[in-house]
């Protein structure tokens, strides 16, 4: 009976292995374009937009979360998939997440709007170490695990 159960154990972690394995392998969507050029929702021309370090600033205990449209610069851009980039507006960045419902192109630059909903987020231990890889970087257990995040309906590069 026990090894029936070890057998069973080693098939099901020789399965999680192939899932994982195939995930990996799998190609990087394309970047999902909209109709206006943008990515995800279109982002409407007349959209009232706050600048980033004006959005974080609405950011207290009283506001958990803004939600709009906001502005700023496009940083490191995820070049796994194009699921997440950061929106940077002087010394403040938020991290955009797409979350696997559009993607942009991985070497998308310049300034950009995104539509979404900006909030200060706690990561784990795991999503760090991810985000590090992702970015190419070496994860670092000591740096502070708490970023801004948006969860973005859209982005649109301006041109």
């Amino acid at each position: 009976m026990i090894k029936l159960a070890h057998l069973g154990f080693a098939l099901l972690a020789l399965f999680a292995v192939e899932v994982a394995i195939a995930d990996e392998s799998k190609p990087a969507p394309a970047p999902t374009a909209n109709a206006s050029g943008g990515y995800g929702e279109v982002i409407a021309a007349d959209a009232k937009t706050d600048t980033l370090g004006a959005a974080l600033a609405k950011l207290s205990a009283e506001h958990a979360s803004v939600d709009g449209v906001f502005s700023g610069r496009v940083g490191k851009v995820c070049q796994k998939q194009g699921c997440w980039l950061q929106l940077i507006d002087g010394e403040q960045m938020a991290r955009v997440m797409t979350n696997h419902d559009f993607t942009v192109p991985k070497d998308l630059s310049g300034n950009a709007v995104v539509s979404g909903k900006l909030e200060r987020v706690e990561i784990s231990e795991k999503e760090a170490r991810h985000m590090a890889e992702d970015a190419g970087k070496v994860f670092d257990p000591a740096a502070s695990r708490v970023e801004f995040r948006i969860s973005a309906r859209g982005v649109a590069s301006l041109k």
